[in-house]
C-alpha cells in the first residue's frame, strides 16, 4: 500500500508556474519584513500588552465594572437597545434590504442580454428561429455593453458612491440605498451571470427545440433549475449589504455604524454592544438562508 502511495505521489501532476509563484511570494514576504519599518509600530511590547489589557477591561459593561455583578448588564443593554440601538438596527436592515432588492430586480431581466450563451446566434448550439440582422447586431452590441456595466458598477467602491450621492441628494437614506444597489448590481450581475453560463444546457435546449425563445428558455428552465444558487448569492450579498450599510452609517446617518463611530475611543463597551448587535443580524440571516434553501431543495 505504501509503495502504491509513493508511486502515485511521483506520478502526480506538477506545475512549475505554481512553484515559482510560491517562491516569489515567500521572497516578497521576507523582503517586506526585513526592509520595511516594524509592522507593530514604535510601541514597546510592554506598552502594547498594557493597551490590550485596558481595551479588554473597557469592553466589560460599565455597570458591571462598578458593581462586579453581570446581572447589571441586562438593564444596561436594554437601555442601549431601546434608546437608539433598535432604530439604528432597523435603519441598517432597511437600507441593506432595499438595496439588494433593487439590485436583483434590475439584474434579473438583463441576464439574457449579458449571457454569452444566450446572446449568441445559436444559443446552446441550436437554431432559435429566424431573426433579423438588426436583432443580431443588437445582441452583439448589447451583451458586451451590459457586461461592461456590471464591471463598472462593481469597480467603484460603495463608500465613494454614497459620498457622491449624499453630496447631490443630501444626508438621507436613499443615497446609501442607491450606492449599495449600484455596487451590488455589478456583483450580482457577475455572480448570476456565471450561474447562467454554467447551467445544464440540456434543459434549455429542450425549451428551444419546443419553440420557446431565449427569454422563455431562461425563465422556464434555467431560472427554476438554478434558483437555489441564485438565492444563495442573493442572500450572501444581502449579508454583505448589512455590513456595508453599517459602515456607511459613519457618513452621518443613524445606523449602527454611526453609533459605533460615536462610541469608539470613549465608550468601548457600548461600541462592542453595537458590533455584537450587527453581528447577530448576520448570524440570524445566515441561519434563515440555510433553512430556506433546505426547504426549497
Amino acid at each position: 500500500m505504501n509503495d502504491r502511495i509513493v508511486e502515485l505521489r511521483k506520478r502526480r501532476s506538477k506545475s512549475l508556474y505554481l512553484r515559482i509563484s510560491g517562491l516569489l511570494v515567500l521572497l516578497g514576504i521576507a523582503w517586506a519584513w526585513t526592509t520595511s519599518s516594524p509592522l507593530m509600530g514604535r510601541l514597546s511590547a510592554e506598552r502594547r500588552w498594557t493597551n490590550f489589557q485596558n481595551f479588554v477591561q473597557e469592553l466589560v459593561p460599565s455597570p458591571v465594572r462598578r458593581t462586579g455583578d453581570w446581572s447589571d448588564a441586562f438593564p444596561w443593554a436594554w437601555d442601549l437597545l431601546t434608546d437608539e440601538g433598535l432604530q439604528a438596527l432597523l435603519t441598517t436592515l432597511g437600507i441593506a434590504t432595499a438595496a439588494i432588492i433593487l439590485s436583483g430586480v434590475f439584474v434579473l431581466p438583463m441576464l439574457t442580454l449579458a449571457s454569452r450563451e444566450l446572446s449568441r446566434r445559436r444559443p446552446f448550439g441550436l437554431w432559435s428561429g429566424k431573426s433579423s440582422r438588426v436583432m443580431q447586431a443588437v445582441r452583439v452590441v448589447v451583451g458586451p455593453v451590459t457586461r461592461f456595466a456590471f464591471v463598472l458598477a462593481r469597480a467603484v467602491p460603495e463608500y465613494i458612491l454614497a459620498f457622491l450621492l449624499i453630496s447631490l441628494l443630501g444626508l438621507q437614506v436613499w443615497p446609501l440605498v442607491l450606492a449599495l444597489a449600484i455596487h451590488n448590481f455589478g456583483i450580482l450581475g457577475r455572480l448570476w451571470g456565471e450561474v447562467v453560463e454554467n447551467a445544464e444546457p440540456s434543459s434549455a435546449q429542450q425549451a428551444l427545440i419546443s419553440g420557446q425563445g431565449r427569454t422563455g428558455a431562461f425563465a422556464t428552465r434555467i431560472l427554476p433549475e438554478s434558483f437555489n444558487r441564485f438565492l444563495i448569492y442573493f442572500l450572501y450579498r444581502w449579508e454583505t449589504c448589512v455590513k456595508d450599510a453599517t459602515v456607511l452609517g459613519m457618513l452621518g446617518l443613524l445606523t449602527l455604524g454611526k453609533l459605533i463611530a460615536l462610541s469608539k475611543g470613549f465608550f468601548w463597551d457600548q461600541m462592542f454592544f453595537y458590533v455584537l448587535l450587527a453581528a447577530s443580524v448576520i448570524v440570524i440571516g445566515d441561519l434563515f438562508s440555510t433553512f430556506l434553501r433546505r426547504r426549497l431543495r
